[in-house]
């Protein structure tokens, strides 16, 4: 809990950063376009997010699932490798576990994170060449951590998803036209 709120100061300072400033740009292909709308997207995640966050962080006791590795991988070369694979552990097995412990109303909080996240990795795939991907990042250790926390797993992947966010949000701002 105290690493996450670490991190969460971190990440505040680096997005109140000129890197993180809103700019327009005037995008000349739909990879430039994704990524300089993604803010809006952003913070329809983060609205979604904060109806659930409390239930999820109050369940949550266990060590960090996203660690300062995720994020080195997420600003290496192979970041896009890295939010792929993260967006298909997100969607294939934390937010169907999370919807199916939850019995949520059929129009979630977490069906619109989820999504969102559909098209963030549809976008991400098919802009590889703008996000100049290199060799793939290694998610079996996340993987691993996540399937020895059991039930418990879920509120912490739940529970970091804001963590998650911001590491989304950071790079794709690097990926900003710079001016």
């Amino acid at each position: 809990m105290i690493f996450s709120r670490v991190i969460f100061s971190a990440l505040v300072m680096l997005l109140l950063s000129e890197s993180a400033q809103c700019k327009k740009v005037d995008c000349q292909s739909e990879c430039c376009s994704f990524v300089e709308g993604f803010p809006v997207r952003l913070k329809e995640l983060r609205s979604a997010y904060r109806e659930i966050q409390r239930f999820y962080e109050s369940n949550d006791d266990l060590e960090p699932l996203l660690n300062e590795n995720v994020q080195q991988n997420i600003n290496s070369p192979y970041g896009c490798h890295v939010m792929n694979e993260i967006l298909r552990f997100y969607l294939e097995t934390i937010l169907p576990t999370a919807v199916q412990k939850n019995h949520l109303h059929p129009k979630t909080p977490i069906d619109s994170i989820g999504s969102i996240f559909q098209d963030l990795k549809r976008d991400m795939v098919k802009c590889r060449k703008y996000f100049s991907c290199k060799n793939p990042f290694e998610f079996a250790t996340i993987k691993n951590s996540y399937e020895k926390m059991k039930e418990k797993g879920v509120y912490k992947a739940m529970g970091e998803l804001d963590m998650l966010f911001k590491y989304i949000e950071q790079y794709l701002a690097s990926k900003r036209e710079k001016h």
